[in-house]
């Protein structure tokens, strides 16, 4: 497999992993890399219809986060503000 389909592999299981630890339900996300860099694009439901949002992400990070606890407690620390109005029930506990 070509490193960037491996790396997109991990981000995306990195992604839904820090998700459903954020407690996000109902959503779809993409996870792109443009010239700029990788970027990170949700939409989830709220109480009042679908939120849309766009994240810069390090994929290096997101890779990292599925072996290292500490990694993947920053990235939920930095994603909860964002998706606030998304969580509709308890976040799951993080392994």
């Amino acid at each position: 497999m070509p490193p960037l389909a491996q790396d997109i592999r991990s981000a995306r299981a990195a992604v839904e992993r820090l998700l459903d630890e954020l407690g996000v339900r109902g959503f779809v996300y993409t996870v792109e890399q443009k010239e700029t860099g990788w970027v990170l694009r949700v939409e989830c439901g709220t109480e009042d219809g679908w939120q849309a949002l766009a994240l810069p992400v390090d994929p290096a990070e997101l890779n990292a986060s599925l072996g290292d606890p500490a990694v993947r407690a920053k990235l939920r620390a930095d994603w909860t503000p964002h998706f606030r109005a998304c969580a509709t029930r308890p976040p799951a506990h993080p392994a």
